[in-house]
């Protein structure tokens, strides 16, 4: 028999509604009611559902002991931060973050592992543009000499996301790029004490560009040490406002971005949709942050980016959905794919750690969620880049 007080409890640690974690369990909202009251008994099968959804133990809901979970990260959407409050799936995919850092520090552990050592002064005084360009010079002259021996395809944009990837990667943070839902957040920063730092894009709503941006937006997070969730283009205190100022001078810094700005030809200029597209298309800004970015260059006053921005939020996947048509891929192959995901970090431990006999590949499938049919080709993939990233 579970302990009542335990699903409930657990449920309202999580801040997750009974509704919806009804809903995300295949339970009726009537029937879960009665369980955490005790009316009804439910299957195995539920319970395990339940656990799942609330990403503890199954033992957690049946001993005598109430669980004492600890908060969720803050959300840093919100104008005063508090501990966040997800959906039972933007919850699920947090956690399986978790895990993944956890399972990966463990790894580090037990190999000796040290990350390379790429940037001397990022927690040296100064301002957070002097902080990023600092960072940008190290990026550049790390990749320059490595952008051949790399190879990747794609836009600019894919070519450089994927480089400070690696950058991030081969100097310790985990770094997961999947699907989440779409008001849960944009990205996240964790900084587990049993676990590596872990940097989370959503892909699911914004563009490439989009999601650089939030990669450098997460990263400034992790300079700061304020871990959370985030969405950068609805920066509401002042943190999220810095982390914002260091990812527009990261991707395009101001002196490079006026000249760029200013060689236009004045018909461009005149409408301001068509001012931001052409921008954008010729920076590594997304549109809403160049629309931004040219608020802060006062090429464009406070009125004309309200007016650009209600028409952006009608429709905030109309970037994606462009890219998407312009776009002839075909998504790639599965073994890159789950290493996007994934991270290179956590697979390029699981390999050593394989290799030298420490575990083995259902570990593997179990702890960083990789699959024994992909296990070769990703870790040789994985390997491949860590090996140039480091050279």
């Amino acid at each position: 028999m579970p302990n009542i007080y335990s699903l409930r409890i657990v449920r309202e640690q999580r801040g997750l509604p009974i509704a919806e974690v009804a809903a995300f369990a295949s339970i009726a909202v009537d029937r879960l009611a009665d369980i955490e009251q005790g009316k009804r008994e439910p299957s195995r099968k539920q319970m395990e559902r339940l656990a799942d959804t609330y990403g503890v133990p199954l033992y957690n809901l049946f001993g005598d002991a109430i669980p004492n979970l600890e908060p969720l990260p803050q959300d840093f959407r919100k104008r005063d931060p508090i501990p966040s409050s997800l959906t039972p799936r933007g919850l699920k995919t947090l956690l399986a973050s978790g895990r993944i850092s956890q399972f990966s520090k463990q790894l580090a552990v037990e190999l000796n592992y040290a990350p390379a050592k790429l940037i001397r002064t990022v927690r040296q005084p100064g301002t957070v543009k002097r902080r990023a360009t600092e960072i940008r010079g190290a990026f550049d002259a790390w990749y320059k000499p490595r952008a051949a021996s790399f190879g990747f395809s794609g836009t600019t944009e894919q070519k450089f996301m994927n480089a400070l990837r690696l950058f991030l990667e081969v100097q310790g943070i985990v770094l997961n790029v999947n699907d989440a839902p779409e008001n849960d957040y944009m990205g996240f920063f964790l900084e587990p004490e049993a676990g590596l730092p872990t940097i989370f894009v959503n892909r699911i709503v914004s563009s490439k560009k989009a999601q650089l941006f939030t990669l450098a937006h997460e990263y400034s997070h992790v300079l700061l040490g304020e871990h959370g969730i985030s969405d950068p283009f609805t920066a509401r205190n002042a943190i999220e406002r810095t982390c914002n100022v260091f990812a527009a001078e990261f991707l395009a810094p101001m002196d490079q971005f006026a000249r760029i700005v200013e060689a236009l030809p004045q018909q461009s200029r005149s409408d301001i949709f068509r001012f931001v597209d052409t921008v954008a298309s010729r920076t590594l800004l997304s549109k809403h942050a160049a629309a931004i970015r040219l608020v802060e260059g006062d090429y464009i006053s406070q009125r004309d980016m309200q007016i650009w921005r209600r028409r952006f939020t009608a429709k905030p996947r109309e970037e994606k959905d462009e890219e998407r048509e312009a776009s002839s891929s075909g998504g790639g192959v599965p073994y890159a794919k789950r290493v996007s995901e994934l991270g290179h970090l956590p697979v390029v431990l699981a390999k050593r750690a394989v290799d030298q006999g420490m575990i083995d590949a259902f570990d593997v499938a179990e702890g960083i969620g990789l699959s024994r049919t992909l296990q070769e080709e990703a870790f040789s993939l994985a390997a491949r880049r860590f090996d140039v990233a480091l050279s």
